[in-house]
């Protein structure tokens, strides 16, 4: 199909297989999900495929991801956080970002105190594996008090960390920014 997006969940603890809890409700209903590796216990990916007895290494991950047919736009969501391991050696969606080479990664951060610091761990740890384009998304599970949501903007911005978009809890509205060139 033409002129379609993807969402792609490599990942997905607490799906069930064939019916995976995350990528339906990400893709909404613009966007064809997809889920690679679906393992039935919610917790980090390397405990569930062990206690689901599959196998779960970042070549595996590659290869499946690879077997999917192209598609204009895609949306890969990682699980956990970007220094999650997805292999028995360490390796994580640091590296699998790498591997894919992305137009961009988004790092989603709450928007509450401890934004910036999370930010800036999160992106200083995947820059020591990804030189691409990154930034982060800032989403606010109940809004934050507006000096907490003003300073994180400005402490982003201070540390020249792109703020790629931000979405509430309840909110409707989501605003998107765009990459710096």
């Amino acid at each position: 199909r033409d002129g379609f997006t993807q969402v792609i969940k490599p990942v997905e603890s607490g799906g069930r297989a064939g019916r995976p809890a995350d990528a339906p409700k990400a893709a909404g209903r613009w966007a064809e999900p997809r889920t690679l590796l679906a393992l039935p216990d919610p917790i980090a990916p390397l405990a569930a495929a062990r206690k689901a007895r599959r196998k779960l290494d970042l070549p595996t991950l590659l290869r499946l991801y690879r077997a999917v047919p192209p598609a204009p736009c895609r949306v890969v969501e990682g699980a956990g956080g970007v220094a999650v391991p997805l292999d028995p050696s360490g390796q994580d969606w640091a590296d699998f970002a790498a591997a894919i080479a992305p137009t961009a990664v988004v790092v989603v951060v709450p928007d509450r105190l401890g934004a910036i610091n999370q930010a800036r761990l999160a992106l200083a740890y995947l820059r020591r594996r990804y030189d691409g384009p990154a930034g982060v998304w800032l989403n606010a599970a109940r809004r934050p008090p507006s000096a907490v949501a003003a300073s994180n903007r400005a402490g982003l911005a201070a540390a020249g960390i792109p703020l790629l978009g931000e979405s509430a809890r309840g909110d409707r509205s989501v605003r998107c920014h765009f990459l710096p060139r």
